[in-house]
């Protein structure tokens, strides 16, 4: 639980913070508590390694840095113990905040982070309003408000900040396994961040479960095991010899085992004057064991005991009044706590109650009849709504039913809803899930179940969405709702890497297509990408034929089937305008949900239109930030990603897919997960950083070339291209698929079939290059995109001789000349024709190609292809060298100081940097501090004479 140490508002939705005097020497501290034999919980036998991570930890907390440790173990093992060392070791100089997850809020959106945050909430008012907001919206403080997930984030992040720059501090989450997600996410993003702040994050887990700490960088996990023969005997302290040894025997090195069974000896068992059999706890696996010898002593207590016990584990929220009132309706009263208090189960303390143990309150509940769990339950969701938490009864008053109950679903709905309002994804999937079950007409739970997986898909929880969609379908007859489910169904089978079903998707869109045309025709659109992106051409004949059944009740769906039809045969030509036509009236339709506009964003990059694609997809990352569709953010984030790659801002796409990564690891996406590993590669790949690209791709290649792998595939070739590997970058490229390389257009034919050529012909085999070619031209001049164009005919112009060539290449210059946002590209074809003059004695026609071709690499920090201009121009008798540029100072820093120094150098304090950028005003003064050096400056005066983009290609990242 929490240490209250500080008065708070009122929390609506999840219960009153009692307002305790932090200094009064009645507080609960529950820091101080023994353990159950009365040993002080901060005294410690052996965890010498453990122990000594923890104080490397605080101490650098104390220097300013920060850190996060996860401790991993059994039932018993010593987690909480060494929380508690921890805890002790920071009680003189630091602040400590406390959490635990709570198994019966795991369903309650940001319960456990304001448990968490409740004693220092007053210090939010020194935060920006929106972050100020934010929190209030989270924890229901304020009506008829949205709690930005993100937003959340770095409140949370900029509160823990703000405690800490007052005195070092030191967080403590216990059994985070019981976190409610919502909590779960909040706190991963804040140590994904956490870096100068001076705050120590423990986090203690149950073995098995992930923690908020997954993926996080430089983590310490600390797995505890059994303690050694020597440490746990001295946890006994004084028993006769034998009966110590039997103990150790019994409890296999398990400290709390140790601590039950020492304590429940008798004076003449401790003296060794009884036979050792006569206490010994069952074979089995020592949780087992634990839980079942503290379900017999819950099992000893009086009957109105227990029931007190079982309102408190029903639901620990630690109220004291709250147990009460829902004890009195199971015939109990005030004292008949005492038993249980007497035998150190439970802690009073003011209004507040807390189990000694989390295992005592799993025994109070599981050791309680069914019967005597439904009553509990009943009890509670009456006491919480004489309360006015509605959200809180409701889950009560599910819990206490069994079978359909129409009253208690429709109240489970409207807590949906309520979830929904404060940006809780996860706990709206739970709550409809719930509603469904409760649900007798099939009809209203399909509606119900349909809710319930879009919710978990938006959250990020695709295993939980696809076992929603797939209880609905059999049951969904609605159009509406059989709409929903086709969707859900195929962006999880997108997601997921799994074979596309558009018929499904085209039965409900036909279903839709007289009472909502639009959205039937977003439907095929979104059922065209699938077929698409899939790898499985032949399904497009099949997905033209199955569009007979919809009625062309409007433009847009007229403008989709056709589209479909045309690309089918491959008529580029006509298929491109009506794509087109189709794209941009969707896109300024207003009622578009996100996913949609994901969806439409795609075919920006299919018609080559980048920087339509780049605007829409920061808008997109944006608000799935500000939404909290976490789920969604790795499909926008990718969009982003391409983008900026193509229009070479490279160390825009480190900050982009490393993010995206991240979320698509975390969230379990290894669709995208694919994708933001091979962007990576590829700048890895032009910087000739072969041991990063390797590393990045190799499990992603693991098991053959998918679509989500293609882009790893480029990577490689590309690097194979720069190092002069031509016949590697064959082997490569002409084992894919050539369905897979028609996914994404702008990506398949820059990187892919231009490579593909460049190498067949230095390699000796035009031949090879002739097809893929041809797809490049259709595609390229149905686009009309002057980039596009240029790519095509520089590779036109190395299949051709002479004249032709040469005509070719001049082309090629005078497109990207029209839009000069394509830097490689452009230096490839610089490159290219410089070589091509050189290799014809036309010298001083090369060298200015070759010299804009190296200015160009070097801004991009091409280092293999740097290398090649280089040679050529030594090739020209070129002898001096370019000087270094600002960018060369820029390749120094990381992707993040690099986004830190630019808005600082725009005049943004580190406070608007920070919220901007997701990070605490610490961390942005740590990047400065970093950054400075390398670039040779001392201030931010120095960073506003410097030119941070000279290229003219100013992206900092999402704003």
């Amino acid at each position: 639980m929490i240490s209250a140490e500080s008065p708070s508002p009122p929390l609506r939705p999840h219960g009153p913070v009692p307002e305790v005097d932090a200094h009064s020497s009645t507080a609960c501290e529950l820091s101080g508590l023994d353990d159950l034999s009365g040993l002080p919980v901060a005294e410690i036998y052996g965890r010498s390694t453990e122990r000594a991570v923890i104080d490397e930890v605080l101490a650098r907390a104390r220097a300013g840095d920060s850190g996060v440790v996860v401790v991993r173990g059994d039932a018993g093992i010593g987690k909480t113990a060494l929380l508690e060392y921890a805890a002790a070791g920071a009680a003189t100089d630091m602040r400590v905040l406390r959490g635990t997850g709570i198994e019966s809020e795991t369903k309650l959106p940001f319960s456990g982070l304001h448990l968490l945050l409740a004693p220092v909430l007053h210090l939010r008012n020194k935060l920006p309003g929106p972050q100020s907001e934010a929190l209030d919206a989270a924890f229901g403080l304020v009506d008829q408000a949205r709690s930005d997930r993100f937003l959340l984030g770095l409140a949370t992040l900029s509160l823990l900040g703000e405690v800490a720059a007052a005195e070092p501090l030191l967080v403590l989450v216990d059994d985070t396994q019981w976190l409610d997600q919502c909590s779960a996410a909040v706190l991963s993003w804040v140590a994904r961040r956490l870096r100068a702040e001076g705050v120590a994050l423990l986090f203690a887990v149950r073995d098995g479960y992930p923690t908020p700490a997954e993926g996080v960088p430089d983590v310490r996990d600390l797995r505890l095991t059994a303690l050694d023969r020597g440490s746990s005997a001295m946890l006994l302290g004084d028993l006769a010899g034998h009966v110590k040894d039997h103990l150790l025997a019994e409890a296999q090195g398990n400290p709390l085992a140790l601590l039950e069974l020492s304590a429940a000896l008798t004076p003449e068992q401790r003296a060794g004057e009884l036979p050792g059999a006569t206490f010994h706890l069952h074979h089995g696996p020592m949780s087992g064991q634990l839980e079942s010898a503290f379900a017999q002593r819950v099992r000893a207590l009086p009957e109105r005991t227990r029931s007190l016990l079982l309102a408190a584990a029903a639901d620990d929220s630690g109220d004291l009044h709250l147990v009460l009132t829902a004890g009195r309706r199971l015939g109990a009263d005030v004292a008949d706590l005492e038993p249980a208090e007497d035998d150190r189960m439970v802690h009073i303390c003011g209004d507040r109650l807390r189990f000694t143990h989390p295992l005592f309150r799993a025994a109070a509940y599981r050791s309680s009849s069914l019967q005597a769990r439904l009553a509990a339950h009943a009890a509670l969701a009456e006491a919480f709504g004489e309360g006015g938490m509605a959200d809180r009864s409701a889950w009560h008053r599910a819990a206490a039913v069994h079978g359909a109950d129409e009253s208690v679903a429709a109240e489970m709905e409207r807590t949906a809803e309520n979830a929904r309002a404060r940006g809780g994804h996860a706990a709206v999937a739970t709550a409809y899930h719930r509603a469904a079950q409760l649900t007798s007409d099939l009809g209203q739970r399909a509606r119900r179940l349909d809710a319930a997986a879009q919710a978990a898909l938006d959250a990020g929880m695709t295993s939980f969405a696809t076992h929603l969609a797939d209880r609905a379908w059999p049951i969904a007859r609605d159009p509406t709702v059989r709409a929903g489910l086709a969707m859900v169904r195929a962006a999880i089978a997108q997601e997921q890497d799994l074979r596309a079903r558009p018929e499904e998707t085209v039965e409900a869109a036909a279903g839709l297509a007289k009472q909502a045309p639009d959205t039937a025709a977003t439907m095929l659109l979104f059922a065209l990408i699938s077929v698409w992106s899939g790898g499985e051409p032949y399904q497009m004949p099949q997905l033209a034929a199955s569009t007979a059944i919809v009625p062309r009740s409007s433009p847009m769906l007229a403008d989709v089937t056709a589209a479909i039809a045309h690309l089918a045969d491959e008529r580029w030509a006509q298929a491109v305008p009506r794509i087109r036509s189709l794209v941009h009236g969707i896109s300024s339709a207003a009622n578009l949900a996100t996913w949609q506009r994901i969806t439409v964003q795609w075919w920006f990059l299919w018609l080559a239109d980048i920087h339509a694609g780049q605007e829409g997809a920061v808008v997109l990352a944006d608000r799935c930030q500000a939404q909290g569709n976490i789920g969604l953010l790795p499909r926008a984030l990718l969009h982003l990603a391409r983008t900026q790659l193509l229009l070479g801002r490279h160390r825009d796409v480190l900050s982009t897919s490393e993010e995206g990564l991240r979320v698509a690891a975390h969230t379990e996406q290894p669709h995208f997960v694919g994708h933001h590993a091979g962007l990576l590669a590829c700048v890895a790949a032009i910087e000739g950083d072969q041991a990063r690209c390797a590393e990045l791709t190799e499990d992603i290649l693991a098991d053959g070339v998918s679509e989500r792998g293609i882009e790893c595939v480029y990577a490689r070739a590309l690097l194979d291209l720069g190092n002069g590997q031509y016949e590697a970058v064959l082997r490569r490229l002409t084992r894919v698929p050539q369905a897979l390389m028609r996914h994404h257009p702008a990506i398949d034919h820059s990187l892919g079939t231009a490579t593909l050529v460049e190498a067949a012909v230095r390699q000796g085999h035009p031949t090879l290059a002739v097809a893929p070619l041809a797809r490049l031209q259709r595609w390229a001049h149905a686009t009309g995109q002057p980039w596009t164009v240029a790519i095509a005919a520089r590779c036109q112009a190395q299949l051709a001789d002479g004249a032709e060539a040469e005509r070719h290449y001049e082309q090629a210059i005078r497109l990207h000349r029209q839009d000069d946002a394509y830097p490689f590209e452009a230096a490839r074809t610089h490159l290219l024709y410089g070589e091509f003059l050189r290799r014809r004695r036309q010298r001083n026609r090369a060298r200015p190609l070759l010299r804009s071709a190296l200015d160009a690499f070097e801004q991009l920090g091409a280092a293999p292809w740097i290398d090649r201009v280089r040679a050529e121009l030594r090739a020209t008798g070129e002898t001096s060298q370019p000087k270094e540029r600002t960018s060369g100072l820029l390749d120094r820093l990381t992707s993040q100081e690099l986004q830190v120094v630019r808005l600082a150098a725009a005049g943004l304090s580190n406070a608007g940097i920070a919220a901007r950028l997701y990070l605490s005003p610490r961390t942005v003064g740590y990047h400065l501090y970093k950054a400075y050096p390398k670039l040779g400056i001392g201030s931010r005066n120095d960073l506003a004479r410097m030119d941070l983009d000279p290229d003219g290609r100013d992206s900092s990242g999402l704003s």
